[in-house]
């Protein structure tokens, strides 16, 4: 059988981290960015030097199969966008083992390699406009690209202007959905971004399915005033409504179901002075679960709480949905194929669900897809800290490769 060259994924794996790499050790690849397109030309031009046909979509999205080669496809990959100051491997891992699968199979000679597409997704991530995944749900169809049409990045530019900026037509987004059908199923190899495989000793985990993740923006309104005459008694403080809120956030999801998790990961009181009582304050709710009727109680938890805390504070709330991705369960036969890939490198076969959210929840809805797994140093992720042990590294290549041969074997 083929096999992978660990060191030339490693060397790929140094070079692209890199591109948007920080003096700190961390990588800055925000979606759509100088940086993110220099990545993706570094992608495709890696793809060149191996034969392998490199084409990039109306969403950003690069993908690659052997020339003459017309699918449908086993396509796998990751996404190659970071967070600001993230870690080297969130993504860029399972896109650059992809390219070190197709680069194996094809200089074997390995017919596989013409059952074989890799891609490198486009904002994965969601930072830049608050709502991730855009290149796969582009991919599928499923984009909304009105939510999109007049919105604003993260720094206050028209999400239109970074679009043109970066070569892409707003209005020309979904054309990526053209390719769906070339695409018979999906496997994404990912570094875990928790503690769980390193504490329990699992070297290969297969992921059993990915949780559903619900982000709204919350804008609570009151009375902006001086702060040095107004007692506080008599003051509608938008900034302490929020502050309360947010302090009883995790009781109020624990409360739900022990396994929820959520975040308020940005907060901004406004007209911000140090001296006058914020008159507006406005922060983002993010929770995740495998189950969706639990998302929707802990979010209907939070609200509840929240208006009565305004109504304690003379302050109204007003609330945006910015996305609700639903829980995804992986591909019953694809985990089985997976399972047996960990058997057959002398691993025990482990499920996990992943609690961060991955294109591949995007393409289960639509192919059979799975993930696999391998440790985070430490449960680290989103940090410059992040690693994972080069061993590992080359153990997941190896059952990504293995894993796309079964697959290829099973779903026709």
């Amino acid at each position: 059988m083929s096999e992978i060259n660990g060191e030339r994924l490693l060397a790929d794996l140094r070079t692209l981290a890199a591109i948007g790499g920080l003096p700190d050790g961390g990588v800055d690849r925000l979606a759509w960015s100088e940086h993110d397109l220099a990545g993706r030309r570094w992608f495709a031009e890696r793809m060149s030097e191996a034969g392998i046909e490199a084409r990039v979509d109306a969403a950003l999205n690069i993908f690659g199969h052997l020339p003459g080669t017309v699918g449908p496809w086993v396509l796998t990959g990751s996404h190659l966008d970071s967070v600001p100051n993230g870690g080297r491997l969130d993504g860029a891992y399972g896109a650059v083992a992809a390219l070190e699968v197709l680069r194996t199979l094809a200089e074997s000679g390995d017919p596989l390699a013409e059952q074989l597409e890799i891609v490198g997704f486009a904002d994965e991530e969601g930072v830049r406009f608050e709502s991730g995944l855009i290149g796969s749900l582009a991919l599928v169809g499923e984009l909304d690209i009105e939510r999109l049409r007049d919105g604003l990045d993260w720094q206050g530019v028209p999400i239109r202007q970074v679009l043109a900026g970066a070569g892409r037509d707003l209005d020309r987004l979904l054309e990526a959905q053209q390719h769906r059908d070339s695409i018979k199923a999906f496997l994404e190899l990912h570094i875990e971004q928790g503690p769980r495989m390193e504490a329990d000793g699992i070297d290969l985990a297969v992921v059993a399915g990915i949780v559903g993740v619900h982000r709204q923006r919350i804008e609570i309104q009151g009375t902006q005033n001086h702060a040095g005459t107004t007692p506080f008694r008599l003051r509608h403080d938008a900034g302490r409504a929020a502050a309360r809120a947010a302090a009883e956030l995790r009781d109020l999801v624990q409360g739900v179901d022990a396994e929820a998790v959520a975040n308020i990961g940005s907060m901004g009181f406004h007209p911000g002075g140090v001296n006058v009582i914020p008159g507006r304050a406005q922060f983002t709710l993010e929770v995740r679960h495998l189950d969706e009727p639990v998302i929707g109680e802990a979010v209907w938890a939070f609200a509840t709480r929240l208006e009565r805390i305004c109504a304690e504070e003379g302050c109204r709330v007003v609330v945006e949905l910015l996305s609700s991705v639903p829980p995804a369960p992986m591909n019953e036969t694809v985990v089985a194929a997976l399972e047996q890939v960990c058997r057959e490198l002398g691993r025990r076969p482990a499920k996990l669900s992943s609690g961060a959210g991955h294109d591949a929840a995007v393409l289960s809805r639509h192919v059979p897809s799975g993930m696999l797994f391998v440790p985070s140093v430490g449960g680290l992720s989103h940090s410059p800290r992040e690693t994972t042990s080069d061993e590992h590294l080359v153990l997941g290549a190896r059952a990504l490769l293995r894993g796309v041969r079964a697959i290829a074997a099973r779903i026709k």
